[in-house]
């Protein structure tokens, strides 16, 4: 073959016609050397091509390779404008049309773990001792033997498909068949009409099928199949080749018996220490969903059982380990790998609901909230987390929808303003309700159900005269889709309690609260609810009278508001009227403008923002052209002077910002100043907070300045202070020349970590063409997928697909953008580099992004095996805690650990300060159990504030762990780093 020798010739310096003739660099022969390296590379391509066909591939292998690295080499030297015929076009192709399109997984081979020897498990030739290489091209049998680098998996309810996602029919352009199933169901993934398929997740050489008859674990590397359902584990008698043959199935072992038989959902993790399998690539662990709880199945066979009445819907591995769920009662559990099986509810660590910090978005009751790393999707919007897991209170979320998106909410964050997309002037109504002071009658309300009515010392009364529930009502005028601001006091007189409750004419309804059946004093409670009608019913009710008793209502009133998105979801007035535009040119956020003394935005008293002594933060977006521009305050201002605690912040005359607290009106206040101008007509990021005994003041993510607790040493709290967005409570010094946007307060202090994240991803909000919102018109998201590669995030909702990097969205896919897809209904997505992949009502999309041949020739070399993991855990006693993942042991294995240990005191001050190194050795006999070789040994010297704090290996059944001993009354977090020598029978490795 003589390609190779002509390659040789084509280099990268200068031509000469007689001493240089395959010179790239100079003149001469250059574009000439250009275009015949292409035809030569062309020509390389088709011999190898050959050989593959013809020849015997090992015999093959050297010639192969020397092609295959000239090519390289070749590649690394073409320029721009000479790559033009290596261009590999983006992709937008329908890969299936059908209707049962249940789950898509874009299975990137290149991410799996390389082998003990350092290579991946499916280069090419390495699987030619496998079923699947040895079959001839058919109807489910696609023409290329070796497993693709990227396969495209799309599962219908009765099917399967793997498509080469890299391998473009050159005709069509349409992704090439790889192997499929056929639709009888009956194969080596079992299924049918009843039991159809679910789910479908792939690593490191295996593919994992949930279907209604169980969980089906397929082995590329090993040609098998196994699985579990209810009763046990089993291997189905055949390899991948007989995948469309009636097959058989061995001996049950019923300690792999799962919660149930139907799977929902399946997930996979390869925790770094894993036992190698027989190909030499650490093995998976397992999560699978039923509707009787979790299973985790462990790389040594070990099932572990997490069982739930609720069942789990979905699931997923995070990032740092550990294993989110997800029940239909939106809760998210959130906890270890768990090593012995137990009920979720004592195994969770954390659990995320709907009325908690950080808190889960509300979907609706019944509704199923979807989960990936970093991300929960439900009939309500999007939400995106970032977890702390040391403290699980302290991380933040962010939530999207087609209209409002909030930026991010750090810890117990209670009030995100201004928030919304929608565009125009907003102007107050003043007071809709009628006679909502009971100051001389109860006209204007109407009792129903058997009650009475009266003003009664400037009170309403409602008197029982039947054991039913009962409810006076006024009809309040409303526009549809406005947002509105109901406030009530009420109490409970002989009645066991009352309740005040927004309701539209089609009964649908907002409630604010019970008052406790042990309490007759007054409660003032407000929320928001958006008008569905042009005519609101407000009714005031009661379900726990009976003849003769009483409950009692005052100041009752609805007003127009600027809705507030954080999980309290209590508004503020709008006065007069403000503008709201894009905050850039194109942009989906909204800018807050026209303030004065007549026109700003107030809260009424809210005592979620009653933040005493404790840490908090208000923050937000800014951009001024003048000095002395009010951004906010919250206090008391009554007779020409604010009284009690309060807290503002502004641009002060000299065009710096200024932050005041104080809890003696303003005649003593704390100020912090940021000198430096901001009046430059940019839009700034801007945080005011307490941490500790420090005030602090953060300008664009950098601490600008701080200043000491002094004056306002007792607590901020203060029952009669309102919030002014604006203006000043005295209506002077508003934001004349001022925008606002994002507003929000929460009740903790954000780490300086956090602090920066917030400004680095909401400061790309605020340029031209930034969109932040779900594309299309729903926000009920069915599907969900994060990019291992770039982390970036794919939400699948009723029209279409939003691609989100961080909390832009980058792009948005329906049926109008795409030619892969007719349907808007998402039903599924996957995310993977470049590979995007759609299932929808109708069909399974593909859309690849355009590269260069450089990339797809030069695909990289060998990257090292491990590095080491780390082991995590919290503790907040004295009580020994083994850290997770745990390092296991196999039988023949001699392993030496050494695990270097930290342990930090969560928040400002770590008052522990604990490092400690141990290093021990450990063998199992065939047969046997784990046993420690002498002892655990120190390494280097401990370091430790409280004595009786430690740190030790310990072993725990077939694993060794991290064991770690806390201080009691402080939470800790402990990371503990592994290295791990291992001696077996299989192969010797370095984790």
């Amino acid at each position: 073959m003589s390609t190779a020798s002509d390659m040789r010739l084509i280099n990268g310096r200068e031509y000469n016609e007689n001493t240089n003739p395959g010179g790239l660099a100079g003149v001469g022969g250059m574009d000439e050397n250009f275009e015949r390296a292409i035809h030569l590379m062309a020509q390389a391509l088709d011999d190898m091509a050959a050989y593959l066909q013809s020849a015997n591939f090992l015999a093959a292998q050297a010639a192969v390779a020397t092609i295959y690295q000239l090519c390289q080499a070749l590649v690394a030297q073409i320029t721009m404008g000479s790559t033009q015929a290596l261009a590999f076009p983006a992709v937008d192709k329908l890969l299936l049309s059908s209707t049962a399109a249940v789950a898509t997984f874009i299975y990137d081979t290149r991410l799996d773990d390389l082998t003990a020897d350092g290579r991946r498990w499916n280069e090419p030739g390495r699987c030619s001792a496998m079923s699947y290489w040895h079959e001839a091209q058919g109807t489910y049998t696609g023409v290329k033997r070796d497993v693709s680098a990227v396969l495209a998996i799309s599962a219908l309810k009765e099917q399967w498909y793997l498509h080469d996602a890299l391998d473009l029919d050159p005709v069509t352009g349409v992704p090439r068949l790889w192997r499929a199933s056929n639709p009888t169901g009956n194969g080596l993934v079992m299924c049918g009409s009843t039991a159809p398929i679910t789910s479908v997740y792939a690593r490191n050489g295996y593919i994992y099928f949930g279907t209604g008859m169980g969980l089906h674990v397929v082995s590329l590397t090993g040609d098998w199949c196994e699985r579990y359902d209810n009763s046990g584990r089993r291997r189905r008698l055949g390899t991948f080749a007989q995948r469309n043959t009636v097959l058989q199935e061995g001996q049950v072992i019923a300690s792999g018996a799962l919660p149930a038989t139907a799977i929902v959902g399946v997930h996979a993790h390869v925790y770094p220490g894993s036992p190698l399998d027989l190909a030499g690539m650490p093995i998976p662990t397992i999560l699978a969903l039923t509707a009787a709880g979790a299973s985790i199945i462990h790389p040594n066979g070990q099932v572990v059982n997490l069982t739930d009445a609720f069942g789990f819907t979905f699931g997923c591995f995070l990032r740092d380990g550990r294993i989110a769920l997800t029940r239909g009662d939106q809760l998210v559990y959130i906890g270890p790998p768990p090593y012995a099986s137990a009920s979720a509810a004592s195994w969770a660590q954390v659990i995320h609901s709907i009325g908690s910090s950080v808190a889960v978005l509300n979907n609706g009751a019944g509704n199923a909230i979807r989960i990936t790393d970093g991300a929960e999707g439900g009939a309500s919007g999007l939400t995106f987390r970032e977890h702390d897991a040391a403290n699980p209170g302290a991380g933040m979320i962010a939530y999207v929808t087609t209209a409002w998106a909030t930026g991010w909410m750090p810890g117990d964050c209670r009030l995100a303003l201004m928030c919304d997309r929608t565009v125009g002037n907003i102007s107050g109504s003043g007071e809709l309700v009628v006679n909502g002071t009971f100051d001389s009658s109860a006209s204007n309300w109407t009792p129903s159900g058997g009650v009475s009515v009266a003003a009664v010392s400037g009170e309403l009364q409602i008197t029982f005269s039947a054991s039913v529930g009962a409810a006076t009502v006024q009809m309040v005028p409303t526009t549809v889709g406005q947002n509105y601001l109901l406030s009530t006091t009420y109490r409970r007189g002989t009645a066991g309690g009352a309740l005040a409750a927004q309701a539209t004419n089609t009964a649908q309804s907002v409630q604010l609260g019970i008052v406790s059946t042990s309490s007759t004093s007054n409660v003032t409670n407000f929320s928001q609810f958006t008008a569905s009608d042009t005519q609101t019913a407000l009714r005031l009710w009661s379900t726990m009278g009976t003849t003769g008793e009483t409950a009692y209502f005052d100041n009752i009133s609805v007003k127009v508001a600027a809705p507030d998105r954080s999980y309290k979801s209590k508004g503020a007035v709008v006065n007069g009227t403000l503008q709201r535009a894009p905050v850039a040119t194109g942009a989906e956020m909204v800018a807050w403008s026209g303030f004065s003394a007549s026109n700003y935005l107030e809260q009424p008293y809210n005592a979620d923002l009653d933040f005493g002594t404790g840490d908090h933060a208000y923050f937000g977006w800014f951009k001024a052209t003048t000095a002395a521009q009010w951004i906010f305050a919250r206090g008391a201002y009554a007779g020409g002077t604010f009284t009690g605690p309060i807290i503002d912040a502004y641009i002060n005359g000299s065009g710096g910002f200024t932050a005041r607290w104080s809890n003696n009106g303003m005649s003593t206040a704390d100020p912090t100043v940021y000198s430096t101008s901001v009046i430059d007509g940019l839009w700034h990021f801007f945080m005011v907070l307490r941490r500790g005994n420090v005030f602090e003041l953060w300008i664009d993510g950098v601490r600008v300045a701080t200043y000491p607790v002094t004056v306002a040493t007792g607590s901020l709290s203060n029952a009669a202070a309102t919030l002014r967005v604006g203006v000043q409570h005295n209506g002077q010094i508003p934001a004349t020349n001022a925008s606002l946007s994002m507003f929000r307060g929460t009740a903790y202090a954000p780490t300086p970590a956090q602090i920066r994240k917030m400004f680095a991803d909401e400061s790309l909000l605020f340029q031209d063409g930034a969109k932040c919102v779900l594309g299309g018109t729903s926000s009920n998201v069915t599907a969900l997928s994060t990019c291992p590669m770039t982390g970036r995030r794919a939400a699948g909702t009723d029209d279409g697909t939003s691609i989100f990097a961080g909390l832009r969205r980058v792009s948005y896919l329906d049926e109008s953008a795409l030619v892969a897809t007719t349907s808007d209904t998402v039903r599924s997505v996957s995310l993977c580099g470049g590979v995007l992949a759609i299932g929808t009502a109708a069909e399974v999309g593909v859309v690849l992004d355009a590269i260069a041949g450089k990339e797809a020739i030069a695909v990289g070399g060998p990257r090292p095996v491990g590095a080491g993991f780390i082991a995590r855990g919290v503790t907040t006693d004295g009580a020994a805690l083994d850290l997770a993942p745990r390092v296991p042991i196999g039988e023949r294995e001699t392993v030496m650990i050494e695990a270097r240990f930290v342990g930090r005191v969560t928040g400002a001050a770590d008052t522990e300060r604990l490092t400690y190194g141990r290093r021990a050795t450990y063998y199992r006999d065939a047969g046997g159990a784990i046993i420690l070789q002498g002892s655990v040994q120190p390494v280097g010297s401990d370091t430790e504030v409280t004595s009786t704090a430690d740190a030790t290996l310990a072993i725990v059944g077939d694993w060794v762990s991290a064991r770690v001993t806390g201080v009691s009354g402080k939470r800790i977090r402990w990371d503990a780093t592994f290295i791990i020598t291992r001696l077996s029978e299989e192969t010797s490795y370095a984790a």
